[in-house]
C-alpha cells in the first residue's frame, strides 16, 4: 500500500515567512550610516572633540564591512549546522548590540555596536534563504526571501534617514541610530526560535549538512569582502574622491569576474545567472536609492514613493518564482529592462521632481531588480544562491564608493569657490546623474553577461526549479 502524502505544515510554513519578512529588512536596515545628522550631540554627549567628529562618522560606518566579512563565513556555517541556529545567533548578537548602545560611551564602544550589528546581520540573510531553501514550499518561501531583500535594499536608507532623530535637549535620542527599528529584528528572533522548538519537538532536522566541497566553495567571497571591508575602513581617512573612483571601478570589474567564473561552475553556478543578477541588485537598488532619499529631505524625506516602490519589488519576486526556464529567463532580462528604464528617468527629473515621476521611476527599479532575482533565484540551488548573496554587499560598497566620492568632489568645488546652499545642493545632484549614467552602463553590461550566461544552460534536478512543492521530504543538499 502506497505511503498517503504528508500534510502541508500550514503553521509552520507561516512561521517561517513572517520571520523572513522581518529579519531580512531588520538586517539590511541596520546598515545605513546616518551618523552625519546628529554629530553635535553625539559630541557633546560622548565629551568628543572637534577633530573627532570624523571619527564618530566613520566609526558608525563598520557595520557594512563586518557583514561583508560576515556573509560568506556564517553562509558555509548555515550549511553545516541547522539553518535556524544560525539565524537565531545572528538577531540575538545584533538585538544584543542594539540593546547595549545605550551604554555606549565612547568612541570605541559605538564601534564595537556596530560591528556587531553588521556581523549578526550578516548571520541573518544566508541563514534566512537557507530556511526558505529548506522548505517543501521552497518556491513560495524562496519568492518571498527574494522580495523582502530587493524592498529592504530599496527603502533601507530612506527608513533609517527618517529614524534619524531631531536635536533634543538631553542631547541622547542620537542614540537611536545605532537601533532602528529593533522591533523587526525582535519579531524575526520570536519567529526563529518557534521554528527551531518545531524542529526539536518534530526531531526534524531539516536537511543534511551540505558536501565538504560546498562549504569550501562558499569561502571563496571571503577574500574579496575582505578587501573591500579593508577599503571602507581605509578611504574613510581623506583619501582623494579619484582614488576612491578607481578602487571602486577595479572592485566592479573584480567582482564581475568572480561573478562569471562563479556562474559557469558546477556547485556555485545557476542555469539564469544568479551570481551576476544579485551582483546588480546590489549595484542599482541601495545605491540608487539611498543618495536619492538624502537629495530629496535627508530626514524628512517622504517615504510614500519609496514604500511603493519597494512594494512592487514583493509581488514582482514572488510571481517570478513562479516561471519556467525558459520564461525565467525572459523575466530576468525585462526586469533589467525595467531597472534601466528606472534610471532614464531618473536623469530626466529636476532638483525637485514631481512626485508622479519620482514614483512611476521607484516603482520601475523596484519590479525590475525583483523580477530579475525572484527569476534567477527560482533556479538556483542552495550552493549557488548562497554565492550571489555573498557578492551582493560588495556590490553595495562599490556602488557608495562610487556616488560618494563624486559628490565630495563637485561640493568641494563649490565650497572653495565659496558657493552657496543652492550650489552646493545643485552640485550634489549633478554629481548623482553622473553616478546614474555609470549605473545605466553598468545595467547593460550585466544585462549582456547574463544573457550570456543563461544562454541554453541546464542544471541537475536538485535546483529549486525541478523540486516538487506537493509533498515528500526535501532532498538532500549535496
Amino acid at each position: 500500500m502506497s505511503k498517503p502524502p504528508e500534510r502541508r505544515d500550514l503553521a509552520g510554513l507561516a512561521v517561517l515567512l513572517l520571520t523572513v519578512l522581518t529579519a531580512v529588512p531588520a538586517a539590511v536596515i541596520v546598515l545605513p550610516n546616518t551618523a552625519s545628522y546628529v554629530v553635535p550631540q553625539a559630541a557633546r554627549d560622548l565629551g568628543l572633540a572637534d577633530g573627532q567628529a570624523a571619527g564618530f562618522v566613520r566609526v558608525c560606518g563598520l557595520a557594512l564591512p563586518a557583514l561583508l566579512l560576515a556573509t560568506p563565513l556564517s553562509a558555509a556555517l548555515a550549511r553545516r549546522l541547522p539553518a535556524w541556529v544560525v539565524l537565531f545567533a545572528g538577531l540575538a548578537v545584533m538585538l544584543g548590540a542594539q540593546a547595549v548602545s545605550a551604554y555606549a560611551t565612547s568612541l570605541p564602544l559605538v564601534g564595537a555596536v556596530r560591528v556587531a550589528e553588521g556581523a549578526g546581520a550578516g548571520a541573518v540573510l544566508p541563514a534566512a534563504l537557507v530556511l526558505a531553501w529548506e522548505r517543501r514550499e521552497r518556491r513560495v518561501a524562496a519568492g518571498v526571501w527574494a522580495g523582502a531583500l530587493t524592498a529592504a535594499l530599496m527603502l533601507a536608507t530612506p527608513l533609517a534617514l527618517s529614524a534619524t532623530p531631531v536635536p533634543d535637549p538631553d542631547g541622547v535620542a542620537w542614540r537611536a541610530v545605532l537601533h532602528p527599528y529593533w522591533w523587526l529584528g525582535a519579531t524575526a528572533l520570536i519567529g526563529a526560535g518557534l521554528l527551531g522548538l518545531v524542529r526539536l519537538r518534530t526531531h526534524r532536522p531539516g536537511r543534511a549538512p551540505s558536501r565538504h566541497t560546498e562549504r569550501i566553495q562558499l569561502l571563496l567571497p571571503v577574500v574579496p569582502a575582505a578587501g573591500f571591508a579593508f577599503l571602507a575602513v581605509v578611504t574613510a581617512y581623506d583619501w582623494s574622491p579619484g582614488a576612491q573612483l578607481i578602487l571602486a571601478a577595479c572592485g566592479i570589474a573584480g567582482l564581475l569576474g568572480l561573478a562569471t567564473v562563479g556562474s559557469r561552475d558546477a556547485i556555485t553556478g545557476s542555469p539564469l545567472g544568479y551570481a551576476v543578477v544579485m551582483l546588480a541588485a546590489g549595484l542599482l537598488a541601495m545605491p540608487v536609492t539611498g543618495p536619492l532619499a538624502g537629495l530629496l529631505g535627508g530626514r524628512s524625506v517622504s517615504l510614500g514613493p519609496f514604500a511603493a516602490g519597494a512594494g512592487c519589488a514583493v509581488p514582482a519576486a514572488f510571481l517570478a518564482a513562479a516561471l519556467g526556464r525558459v520564461a525565467g529567463r525572459a523575466a530576468v532580462l525585462c526586469g533589467y529592462g525595467l531597472a534601466i528604464v528606472a534610471i532614464l528617468l531618473f536623469l530626466t527629473m529636476a532638483t525637485k521632481p514631481n512626485q508622479g515621476a519620482l514614483l512611476c521611476a521607484l516603482c520601475a527599479l523596484g519590479a525590475g531588480v525583483g523580477l530579475a532575482v525572484g527569476a534567477a533565484l527560482r533556479h538556483t540551488e542552495a550552493g549557488s544562491g548562497l554565492f550571489g548573496l555573498s557578492l551582493c554587499f560588495p556590490a553595495v560598497l562599490s556602488g557608495h564608493l562610487v556616488v560618494g566620492p563624486l559628490q565630495v568632489a563637485k561640493v568641494g568645488t563649490v565650497t572653495k569657490a565659496g558657493g552657496s546652499a543652492a550650489e552646493a545642493l545643485f552640485a550634489l545632484t549633478a554629481a548623482y546623474r553622473l553616478w546614474l549614467v555609470a549605473a545605466g552602463v553598468l545595467a547593460v553590461l550585466l544585462a549582456a553577461v547574463t544573457a550570456w550566461i543563461s544562454r541554453g544552460r541546464t542544471r541537475p534536478s536538485t535546483s529549486m526549479a525541478a523540486a516538487p512543492e506537493s509533498d515528500g521530504a526535501a532532498l538532500q543538499a549535496g
